[in-house]
């Protein structure tokens, strides 16, 4: 009566743990945007202006919910920044996903709790060549992911650069720190390769299509690695409202005990863009 279950504690570690990883990446942020500020200011010491960074991005949200023979419920939520400036594109980013089956019911199960955060900061040399340097912060409850930290620099290339579309590749080194279930934490380092294409369907640019893959294999045992893939479509419904659906695919070759090596997640989601 006066003690807590083993499955609150749980409950209450996982939800420090998310909090920690959560304040990692506030914490990355405000560097970066103590960057930013940094910059700007020492720019203006040559041209006198008053002008803040110009930030834009979006915050999206998506809800479905099923009563009767199928009780389930799925909340999904993302939101994200990006400043160009000079040669700079700064972009940082943080989504989730929360889902229950037999919602209401005493049998009641969770079927997903995950939460994402990015960094990735892009310094052109030339009109296509680029150093990347890159952030990526996890934890998923139902993957027994406690914690999943993956970072390093890159080289890039557009081959494509256009007004309507592009596309582009980076190869680099990173480190992955991580915690899968009651394993301990453990870390190693990694290649890194990512592509990412993007199409505006209309002169407008009120609709568009895009695919990332970022692929992370381990130097010393190339058979364990992490892969994650995305592909989405977006259309306007006015000048501030997009309406979004997105398909996510991950997988790690090297699982938790227990855990499955895919997760595949398709989100529909209404934006609002700023």
């Amino acid at each position: 009566m006066g003690g807590k279950t083993n499955v609150e504690k749980a409950g209450m570690k996982n939800r420090i743990i998310v909090a920690a990883v959560l304040s990692l990446f506030s914490g990355i942020c405000g560097g970066a945007w103590a960057q930013v500020v940094a910059t700007n200011a020492s720019a203006s010491a040559v041209v006198v202006t008053n002008k803040p960074p110009v930030w834009h991005g979006d915050v999206a949200f998506g809800l479905s919910l099923a009563r009767g023979n199928a009780n389930t419920f799925l909340m999904s939520a993302s939101a994200s920044a990006e400043n160009v400036w000079d040669k700079n594109d700064l972009k940082l980013g943080a989504d989730g996903v929360y889902a229950l089956n037999n919602f209401g019911q005493t049998n009641e199960t969770r079927a997903a709790e995950n939460v994402h955060g990015f960094e990735d900061y892009k310094r052109l040399f030339t009109e296509r060549w680029y150093g990347d340097f890159r952030t990526d912060l996890f934890h998923d409850d139902i993957a027994l992911v406690r914690y999943r930290a993956i970072f390093g620099p890159a080289i890039g290339y557009y081959f494509i650069k256009s007004d309507a579309s592009t596309l582009n590749m980076d190869v680099g080194a990173s480190y992955v720190r991580q915690r899968l279930d009651d394993d301990g934490n453990k870390g190693y380092a990694t290649l890194h390769v990512g592509e990412r294409g993007e199409h505006f369907l209309n002169k407008p640019k009120t609709a568009r299509i895009w695919e990332t893959i970022q692929y992370y294999p381990q130097l010393t045992y190339w058979h364990n690695f992490l892969l994650t893939a995305e592909a989405g479509a977006e259309a306007a419904l006015n000048s501030r409202l997009n309406l979004r659906v997105v398909a996510d695919d991950n997988f790690n070759r090297g699982p938790a005990k227990g855990a499955k090596e895919n997760d595949i997640l398709l989100t529909s989601q209404l934006a609002y863009k700023y």
